[in-house]
């Protein structure tokens, strides 16, 4: 089996990363900001919470990975050139609270938007 030369922007490096992506890693906590859908008798679906924030989120960045859900935060992976902070309600270019304001309107739930990809250890909770 052949294999060939890993290369990121013409560099040799191992065969992992995000490859062009610049990761911004956000932790979004709230009461039951991770809420699950649910599902009537009938197969009828409700969105949740979770899926309403990730939705919000697809709207105005480009989600390269989406954390384990649990009730009250959820890590999401963004890439950060493809975020658009300029969103209605927030006019400066901080996308953690353009993605505070998304998630906030699409859930009702109060947030709060950490950036985490900074962290070399410690617990998210």
């Amino acid at each position: 089996m052949a294999y060939g030369i890993s290369r990121k922007n013409g560099t040799v490096t191992t065969p992992a990363g995000f490859y062009g992506y610049q990761p911004l890693i956000l932790k979004i906590a709230g009461t039951n900001v991770g809420a699950a859908d649910s599902v009537a008798g009938d197969g009828t679906i409700t969105l949740g919470n979770f899926s309403n924030a990730i939705r919000a989120i697809e709207t105005i960045a480009s989600i390269v990975y989406i954390g384990t859900r649990a009730n009250n935060q959820f890590v999401v992976i963004i890439d950060g050139p493809s975020a658009n902070a300029y969103v209605s309600l927030n006019t400066d270019t901080d996308i953690t609270a353009a993605i505070d304001n998304v998630v906030t309107l699409a859930t009702s739930v109060s947030t709060t938007v950490t950036d985490i990809s900074g962290l070399t250890a410690g617990s998210l909770a």
